[in-house]
């Protein structure tokens, strides 16, 4: 879809870095691809950080904008869609803020899942602003320190069948006071800041 209409004089060419060949100044999409993939960088002074969101409500909302200038966004852009997961605490507020002004957050809490006969957490889905090794010392750091006593051992089992984090539990620990816990002490639950600059018309807005 980026490349579809590309031949058809749609967009500018110039010369690449070395003048041996033309490139488009810009690729001809479809659908408004600045919000399906994430960008989050810093250049010439300028911040820039937007969160993915699905594709078919992008492109519902995009034609309900089309339809309606004062189409209600919220109603069909409904949060954001990490590749890598997460769930997403939705404040419809906060994201409504975060449309009309193009700042705000967004809090991600890991998904895990508690296994009873292993006795242990498995988390399978983080926030897009944390990492594996960052959450596990973490929890590291805190068993060490006496603040988490619940925990006997905590590795990284992330393999083939995608990310997993283990944490196995002393005895008489309960699973779901204990992950209360960590979320407000580890980045197994974050915000992921959002500052929507974009260049218009080779403006920044």
């Amino acid at each position: 879809e980026l490349f579809r209409d590309i031949d058809s004089d749609t967009v500018d060419f110039v010369d690449n870095y070395d003048n041996t060949l033309k490139e488009p100044t810009l690729l001809p999409a479809t659908f408004p691809s600045v919000l399906v993939n994430a960008n989050t960088g810093i250049a010439v002074g300028m911040a820039s950080s937007i969160c993915p969101f699905n594709l078919s409500e992008v492109c519902q909302t995009t034609i309900g904008l089309m339809r309606d200038p004062d189409f209600d966004i919220a109603s069909s852009l409904l949060a954001p869609d990490f590749p890598g997961g997460g769930q997403i605490i939705y404040d419809r507020a906060a994201m409504e803020e975060i449309y009309r002004t193009g700042r705000g957050s967004v809090r991600v809490r890991s998904r895990y899942a508690y296994d009873k006969s292993a006795n242990c957490i498995d988390v399978t889905q983080i926030p897009p602003t944390t990492t594996v090794e960052v959450i596990v010392e973490k929890v590291v750091e805190l068993v060490k320190q006496g603040k988490v006593k619940e925990v006997s051992d905590i590795r990284d089992e992330t393999g083939l069948g995608g990310l997993k984090i283990t944490i196995d539990l002393k005895r008489g620990a309960d699973p779901e006071k204990l992950m209360q816990r960590l979320f407000k002490m580890t980045t197994l639950e974050d915000s992921f800041s959002c500052n929507f600059n974009v260049l218009i018309n080779g403006v920044p807005r």
